[in-house]
């Protein structure tokens, strides 16, 4: 009688959790629909782990139409202001194709991340906008 009781709980819990993440995912689907301009990197949401074609058809064209900066538009050697875990200034390498950035772990070093349409399943640089001088001077400065 036990087992039976535990297995209709287990059910039972196994269909709520499921109830509440589809809850969750209309909810954050619902908020990129109307996704305001980006005015600092905060503003940038936490992109989702989503498969690739609603990654690339959906959340990348709503990051754009926020003002995220389309790779196609970005200039080698140039400094850009935005969203990532651990700097928010990042210099673009059209050569690598990535943003390099001063990270510490363990004393300051070059690293590299990727621009978030080349999601690549690691944090990913939005940039927003030009880095002006005061900004790359800090990030300069940093290391």
């Amino acid at each position: 009688m036990e087992d039976k009781i535990k297995e209709e709980y287990m059910l039972k819990f196994e269909a709520e959790r499921l109830k509440l993440k589809e809850e969750r995912q209309a909810r954050m689907k619902e908020y990129w629909m109307d996704l305001p301009k980006f005015e600092k990197p905060e503003d940038v949401p936490a992109i989702p782990h989503v498969d690739e074609k609603e990654y690339r058809e959906f959340y990348v064209p709503k990051l754009i139409a926020a003002g995220a900066i389309p790779k196609a538009d970005l200039v080698n050697n140039q400094f850009y202001y935005g969203e990532y875990r651990n700097a928010n200034v990042g210099k673009w390498n059209a050569e690598e194709n990535v943003f390099e950035h001063w990270r510490y772990k363990f004393g300051f070093r070059l690293d590299t991340c990727n621009h978030f349409e080349d999601d690549n399943g690691f944090a990913l640089f939005v940039p927003i906008r030009l880095a002006n001088e005061v900004e790359i001077e800090e990030y300069l400065n940093t290391k």
